[in-house]
């Protein structure tokens, strides 16, 4: 296995590990497009300034790049609610099925393909250490799920979901305990010495 050095402690841990063990410090793979390459039509990006952000944009396709942290800012709750051009109202489309997985546009490595909070059905993929590959238009409709409530209503069902799993583990434990007083009821040596 490749080994790894820290850059904030020095010292040194398996390279497939993103955070160190003894410092906790958080490492990125590195990349090895200097300049961000379209994952669809492999041509270079241009960069262009969106909300104040830089983002990436395809002349071809009109995908777009996102670096995590622009990716995070762009679909916050706060941005998209003082951007007044966008729409309130949003409408669930179909999930595209895609066969096969895209290369990040910084280091080639194949990306994970997501649902937006898991029920906006808009798919976008992401490379866990640069960014965020969206078709045409996908920043839109993720805008649009977000201001029309989208975000509570993932939350709402978290929720519930963490509801359900809690009185499902305190059926599990009620099992659990009458198990056990049933064992030390029958309990073989408290039985064979409680006689003398």
């Amino acid at each position: 296995m490749a080994q790894r050095i820290c850059n904030y402690c020095t010292k040194t841990f398996n390279g497939s590990m993103r955070f160190c063990p003894f410092c906790n410090g958080e490492h990125f793979k590195e990349p090895t497009n200097t300049s961000p390459i379209c994952p669809r039509c492999k041509i270079g990006l241009e960069a262009h300034v969106f909300r104040g952000n830089e983002i990436d944009i395809c002349p071809k396709c009109a995908g777009i790049w996102l670096d995590t942290r622009e990716f995070r800012r762009l679909t916050t709750e706060r941005d998209v609610y003082s951007d007044q051009s966008v729409p309130y109202g949003f409408l669930r489309q179909p999930v595209n099925v895609e066969d096969g997985f895209l290369p990040c546009a910084r280091c080639d490595s194949f990306m994970v393909r997501r649902n937006f909070k898991r029920i906006s059905g808009v798919m976008y993929d992401e490379c866990r250490d640069h960014g965020v590959w969206l078709d045409a238009g996908e920043i839109n409709l993720i805008r649009a799920f977000i201001a029309s409530g989208g975000l509570d209503k993932a939350q709402d069902r978290e929720i519930f979901k963490n509801s359900q799993d809690i009185q499902s583990l305190a059926s599990q434990v009620s099992e659990v305990r009458l198990l056990q007083k049933i064992l030390h009821k029958w309990d073989f040596k408290r039985w064979l010495f409680q006689n003398f």
